[in-house]
């Protein structure tokens, strides 16, 4: 019988072997060895010798024959004969394995050799030689087993790549790439990698594209140093694991993590990798970068004003248009918030581009953006830094862009500025002026200073406004508009704001004593309001120093009280509820909901000080703004007087209140007590005269 080359007629008919001599019917059912033929496609044995009867439990050949083998055939066992299949059919292939039967559900373990051999319809079907191994220890078994049932990929090769060994997991991941190692990789350099590893360490492990049958996936492979036991031949061993989903889980993580949810940009995370993507090209074409730091101009107020989706909006419209922008080798990147980095690429051949650039960004962003109800200006600054001339490192050269960038807000927004070195070194000052400020509210050096305010009528002092100054040691008077910027960067503005509040709440209460009939007003932040502890702040401190809630009274901006924060609201209701007032400063110059101030139940409005310095020109608006003041039925302060004509003005108008240079700066307390004394003596004066005149009377 040759192998591959039997064919069914010469073995049997039915269950009777025929088409052999008597002699030759007689070895086969007296040989030792089991033979029996599998049919692949029923699934059945169509012929056995009485060894193979013996092997597989049956009392006759028929009743063998009648077995369902494929009932309760494992997926792998199924796909190993297949393999089988296909292998006698192409190669006329013969296979030597350890198998385990399991005839009436009783474990029989064999060395079974497997050839091919034609039915006599034409299908091939498998010969199998089988000799008993009952004898081998159970772990030889149990591997055997495993390595024919496992989903782990095992296959051999010699030092060449050719396939000698895989299992059938293998051999199912790899059927049109099985016998060549090298074929398997997307990349030749990692089979390279492979076999240099294997060469040098003995075993390298590494994830790889590979190509199988189900299309280019990511495995995981390890690779040993060997030999082949079949030749002794050294070898390579390989164990590998298809890995495609936690690859692909992990891109896709990795995606998220380094992409805006909201812009779909790229995020602060990606930004070095794209700068180092930059970098490696400018060393091949001579090219400069250009790091360009963007942050939109008063972003604050259409969130404040208009909610939090409005702002959405926006900032989606302005990703579009910057990626507009981008040249074929730029990125676009959103840091956070409203702020973007814009990653330039500047050719040899193209000086100036940078700039260009940045004149584009001012020109594109400037553009009214369409909002759900109206159309909404955005502008934006832009500071610029330029690799290599300011550095190599991304994170430095962010840090100059961003310096920049707050050079062109403060030379008045909606422009762009270059890096230069005195912007660091004015950074620096900050930086010391902040370790500074630390020291000086620990020791005590934030004061609060007071501006008085005065009635619109006989302009006598009945309120003061409490401002923060610092007494620096080295520096002398800092003024707010220097510190608080750094203290709410550093989150020290509550800290700051509650000293404050307790030096006016000791010191009204020391005026009450002195027989001073003044309130006193202090501002406050929207970061107090969101402390969910200010409300009880204040109650503390005004039972500490027994002042009438009446006599107390909290200035907030108009965006402040628009604030969407429950945490704000139920703070301001409950401070409003102990009968503290409620004061908006800066009135005029914002986007105001009558609705809201109504609720809010709001005591005073006092005028921004922009709107009385344009008297006369803006005297129609002045009015209007006084008007609606009246029609909330609060008392009107109005802000930044200077000259006379601006107070009889304010006075005529219905003004009831006095704020300005024109009445005294802020003052220390006791150039404060000083006028105060002057004013009772002035009073004193006055009274006296009126007795006199009446007692000549």
């Amino acid at each position: 019988m040759t192998k591959g080359r039997a064919h069914a007629t010469d073995l049997f008919v039915a269950e009777q072997p025929v088409g052999l001599v008597s002699d030759s019917r007689w070895m086969l059912e007296r040989l030792s060895t089991a033979v029996w033929v599998f049919d692949f496609d029923h699934g059945r044995v169509v012929w056995a010798n009485a060894a193979a009867l013996e092997i597989w439990a049956a009392d006759t050949a028929a009743e063998l024959y009648a077995r369902d083998l494929k009932n309760g055939m494992s997926p792998a066992v199924e796909r190993r004969l297949r393999q089988y299949q296909a292998d006698f059919i192409a190669r006329d292939a013969v296979f030597s394995e350890m198998w385990t039967l399991y005839p009436r559900g009783v474990p029989r373990p064999l060395r079974v050799r497997f050839s091919g051999v034609r039915l006599e319809d034409g299908r091939m079907a498998m010969l199998c030689e089988g000799r008993d191994e009952a004898g081998l220890p159970p772990e030889a078994l149990r591997s055997a087993d495993a390595l024919l049932h496992t989903q782990l990929m095992i296959s051999l090769h010699d030092r060449s790549g050719r396939t000698l060994y895989c299992n059938p997991a293998a051999r199912a991941s790899f059927d049109a790439n099985h016998d060549q190692l090298a074929r398997r990789f997307v990349r030749p350099d990692d089979y390279e990698a492979l076999l240099s590893g294997v060469g040098t360490n003995g075993e390298v492990s590494l994830i790889a594209e590979v190509s199988t049958s189900r299309g280019i996936r990511w495995h995981e492979m390890t690779a040993r140093a060997c030999h082949d036991p079949a030749s002794g031949q050294p070898s390579i061993l390989i164990s590998e694991t298809d890995v495609s989903e936690l690859k692909e889980a992990e891109e896709l993580a990795h995606s998220r993590a380094h992409h805006d949810p909201l812009t779909g940009l790229p995020n602060r995370l990606a930004m070095p990798l794209l700068f180092e993507t930059l970098v490696r090209r400018t060393e091949e074409t001579g090219a400069g970068i250009g790091v360009l730091f963007i942050d939109l101009d008063q972003f604050k107020a259409i969130n404040d004003t208009l909610g939090h989706l409005q702002g959405d909006a926006v900032l989606m419209e302005v990703s579009r248009r910057l990626f507009a922008l981008r040249g074929k080798h730029d990125a676009v990147i959103r840091l956070g918030g409203d702020e973007f980095l814009f990653l330039a690429a500047e050719e040899p051949y193209e000086k100036g581009r940078i700039e260009e650039l940045a004149g584009q960004i001012l020109t594109q962003l400037a553009m009214p953006v369409q909002g759900a109800r109206r159309k909404l200006m955005v502008t934006p600054s832009v500071g610029i830094a330029r690799f290599p001339e300011q550095g190599s490192d991304p994170q430095l050269l962010m840090q100059k862009a961003d310096l920049a960038m707050y050079e062109a807000k403060a030379a008045g927004r909606n422009q762009f500025c270059v890096y230069e070195e005195r912007m660091r070194h004015r950074r620096d000052d900050a930086m010391e002026l902040l370790a500074d400020l630390r020291e000086g509210l620990r020791r005590g050096q934030i004061e609060a200073y007071y501006q008085p305010r005065c009635s619109a009528g006989d302009g006598r002092i009945v309120a003061v406004e409490a401002l923060a100054r610092w007494n620096h040691p080295d520096r002398g008077l800092v003024f707010p508009s220097e510190f608080i910027p750094l203290a709410e960067k550093a989150g020290l503005v509550n800290q700051v704001g509650a000293m404050i509040l307790e030096q006016a709440l000791r010191q009204q209460r020391i005026w009450t004593e002195a027989g001073f009939d003044l309130a006193v007003s202090v501002n406050v932040s929207l970061r107090q309001l969101c402390e969910a502890d200010f409300s009880a702040l204040v109650c503390r401190l005004m039972a500490c120093y027994d002042v009438d809630p009446g006599k107390l009274e909290l200035e907030l901006t108009e965006t402040l009280l628009l604030e969407s924060n429950p945490v704000v609201h139920e703070n301001l209701a409950q401070v409003r509820a102990l009968g503290v007032r409620i004061a908006i400063d800066d009135f005029g110059t914002g986007y105001s909901n009558l609705a809201r101030l109504n609720e809010m139940a709001v005591d005073c409005i006092k005028i921004d000080r922009s709107l009385i310095g344009g008297l006369p020109r803006n005297e129609q608006i002045l009015r209007l703004v006084i008007d609606m003041c009246n029609f909330m039925q609060v008392r009107i302060v109005a802000e930044g007087i200077e000259t006379q004509a601006a107070a009889d003005w304010a006075f005529a108008h219905g003004c009831h209140e006095l704020q300005g240079f024109l009445y005294g700066r802020p003052v220390p307390v006791p150039e404060l007590e000083a006028m105060l004394y002057s004013q009772r003596e002035e009073d004193a004066r006055a009274d006296s005269a009126r007795h006199l005149a009446l007692g000549c009377l």
